[in-house]
């Protein structure tokens, strides 16, 4: 089994319209969970795994002129696509820093609150980011993490397309000693670092109609030559699903049940 913590999925301006659908349908979750933790104005906050910034940009309004927040991830398109975003909205008290999440460079003992979506679940090793996520927070500052899993999904009517898209998610994850389970390990993962959990909680994204339903087809597309690249399948069965998932998409009468998140906080 091999160690691969490269990105499944397209970066910067050629992912940013996937990753726009995805924050449309999870960021009312996202802010409900960081209003329950105290996310307030003045906090100095790090987000790492930032993406193309859609929760950094949020985060910046949430904590005003007085707070910062730091913006971390690994690869420079999505950081350039990040700073334009955030130069869009005039936001002044943000900043993006190239690094892993194993290492941020960021100084310890010096975050209110620390968070991470969708991020540990492309990793090898989670737990360590997750100790380095610990080490940046304040005493008494909070840790809160997001993460999918992939096992837990349905389409209805039933979709043998459907159902194969997130198996080869699952197969890609397991050769590349990633995890697209992550949700249902995260618990057990913040327990491996020594925090003492302060609530966990489960929520399922159900899509009847809209835009959002292309988010099943997009990550499909992207990650379309990972899947031919591992063996897993070839490029006319991945044309012939994304065709089939369209007509889906499409259908009134057809609901989409994505990915179960997990939210989870915990404070130093």
């Amino acid at each position: 089994m091999t160690q691969d913590d490269r990105y499944t999925l397209a970066t910067g301006e050629l992912g940013a319209y996937r990753l726009e659908i995805l924050n449309r349908i999870h960021m009312p979750h996202t802010e409900f969970l960081l209003g329950r933790v105290g996310l307030r104005q003045g906090m100095q906050v790090a987000d790492i795994g930032c993406g193309t910034g859609n929760v950094s940009n949020w985060l910046a309004q949430q904590v005003g002129s007085s707070g910062l927040v730091l913006s971390v991830d690994s690869s420079s398109a999505q950081l350039q696509q990040a700073q334009r975003n955030a130069e869009a909205l005039t936001l002044n008290n943000i900043k993006f820093v190239e690094a892993s999440a194993y290492k941020t460079g960021l100084p310890y003992n010096s975050f209110d609150l620390v968070y991470c979506r969708f991020l540990l679940m492309h990793l090898t090793r989670p737990a360590d980011a997750v100790d380095e996520m610990r080490s940046l927070l304040k005493p008494n500052g909070v840790l809160v993490c997001e993460e999918a899993d992939f096992s837990c999904v349905f389409c209805d009517p039933p979709s043998p397309a459907y159902n194969r898209r997130f198996e080869l998610f699952l197969a890609l994850s397991d050769i590349r000693n990633q995890n697209f389970r992550m949700g249902i390990r995260l618990y057990r993962i913040f327990q491996e670092v020594g925090l003492t959990v302060s609530e966990v909680s489960m929520y399922q994204p159900t899509i009847i109609r809209g835009e959002e339903k292309r988010l099943v087809d997009l990550t499909l597309s992207e990650a379309a030559d990972a899947f031919i690249e591992a063996g897993l399948t070839t490029r006319e069965e991945i044309d012939k699903m994304v065709a089939q998932i369209k007509t889906l998409a499409t259908g009134e009468n057809t609901v989409f049940g994505i990915p179960r998140v997990t939210q989870i906080w915990a404070r130093k």
